[in-house]
């Protein structure tokens, strides 16, 4: 019997690089410790498919893409509702559709959320395909083991989280805050063998240097090696609507001015340039746009220092932009994965975050002073914030090259656990199969 893993929760069709650094680092990871292993993604595209993708700084691979949808057309297969009623039909719903078809053969499914996504938090409908594609694994008899990712915030669906993660074959959380809200969600069922705090995937990644046109870019731009990089990842979910932000997640401080007072501040106390780096590579007519805000940012200087600003290419994959952003001296983002980037590459690295999630990361790695919330600072705080961190950036470093290692290697670590639980899994369908 050929061995089949099926992932869930990142993909690389999204515009967001986070997402696809959770794709690249769970399949690729497999890969390399299970390389006959068959591997299937589920993504919200329609059909199945096959690709090639470069996930790290080795060859591409073959990824086998299944879609899964919510919604109201359940004549698609890809349908959930559809797929939960097929489960019910036992080998028959599996001639009827793919996806419990591969679903059914598959050792387990391995589910990562898109990191922080296993919440009621957002105002959309994304709790409803996140949890049913849990519950539908579970229902044809799958395992499922719950990737290292953020538990909650939940409100009205925390019965439902409690469920599914007691009836998980086992669980990581990606930092310890949140394995402490796994565990409240497991109660009396908590398994240390079961149950585990890691740490995000995505410190992991390899970053890989793009393509040479991109590299010769970015070096006209730096200039000579004493020449100071301030990396900044502006999230355009904030900055294109900071009234919206502010009435939405109770921000404190502006986030616009934040940006565009700390960014005057290096173009007339420093000498230093200014790498943008948008990492949800939206289009620009998009209201959650990093292209567009980073346009926006750079609009609004001065026309002698525009020399000084660099936006890099949206055209790069999650490897290549961590590769960018680890060229930066300090560096500051919003979006989590971007800064996992900076940490992971031992850049010095601060976040103007909103969300929870962000300070239990930060605190892995030793840095959780550098973790800026505009829901509870204000403007001036957090400028001034920001201004301390990139004047303490060498201390930050020493800090990071003393983490860092420890983060990475429980990250390798980890993986083999998870690779371990594959193959326990996969010996006990072959027993009663």
């Amino acid at each position: 019997m050929s061995l089949v893993v099926t992932f869930n929760g990142a993909g690389p069709t999204t515009s967001n690089m986070g997402v696809s650094a959770l794709y690249a680092t769970m399949v690729s990871g497999v890969h390399r410790r299970l390389p006959e292993a068959k591997l299937h993604v589920l993504d919200t595209l329609l059909g199945c498919r096959v690709a090639s993708h470069r996930l790290d700084a080795g060859s591409p691979i073959e990824v086998n893409f299944l879609g899964v949808r919510i919604g109201r057309r359940y004549h698609r297969w890809e349908n959930l509702k559809q797929m939960k009623l097929a489960s019910r039909l036992g080998r028959l719903g599996s001639r009827l559709n793919p996806g419990v078809k591969v679903l059914g053969e598959s050792a387990c499914l391995l589910d990562v959320s898109g990191g922080d996504s296993f919440t009621d938090m957002y105002p959309d409908d994304r709790i409803s395909l996140v949890s049913g594609v849990k519950e539908l694994s579970l229902a044809i008899g799958t395992p499922l083991v719950m990737l290292p990712q953020t538990y909650g915030p939940f409100a009205e669906s925390r019965d439902r989280a409690a469920s599914i993660v007691r009836a998980s074959r086992a669980c990581w959380a990606r930092d310890e805050r949140s394995f402490e809200v796994l565990k409240g969600l497991l109660g009396s069922e908590f398994d240390p063998d079961r149950h585990r705090s890691g740490v995000d995937m995505a410190f992991g990644l390899v970053p890989r240097e793009p393509c040479a046109e991109t590299v010769s870019e970015f070096e006209q731009f730096r200039g000579s090696d004493s020449q100071l990089v301030v990396g900044l990842n502006v999230s355009g979910l904030m900055y294109n609507n900071p009234e919206v932000t502010r009435a939405k997640y109770g921000f404190v401080a502006d986030y616009r001015q934040t940006i565009d007072r700390f960014v005057d501040w290096v173009m007339t106390e420093t000498d230093a340039k200014i790498l943008l780096v948008p990492h949800v590579m939206s289009t620009t007519e998009s209201q959650e746009s990093d292209p567009a805000a980073c346009q926006a940012v750079m609009s609004r200087v001065a026309d002698d220092v525009q020399e000084r600003f660099m936006i890099s290419p949206v055209d790069v994959d999650q490897c290549e932009v961590k590769w960018l952003i680890s060229r930066s001296d300090w560096f500051c983002g919003t979006r989590m994965h971007a800064t996992i980037a900076g940490l992971s590459t031992c850049t010095p690295t601060a976040t103007v975050s909103y969300s929870d999630k962000a300070l239990g990361v930060f605190e892995t790695c030793g840095q959780g002073g550098e973790v800026f919330d505009p829901r509870k600072l204000d403007t001036d705080t957090v400028v001034a914030a920001m201004i301390d961190s990139y004047r303490r950036r060498a201390e930050l470093k020493k800090s990071l090259e003393v983490h860092v290692p420890v983060v990475k290697v429980a990250a390798e670590s980890q993986m083999d656990d998870i690779v371990s639980v594959i193959r326990q899994c996969a010996d006990e369908r072959s027993r009663t199969g």
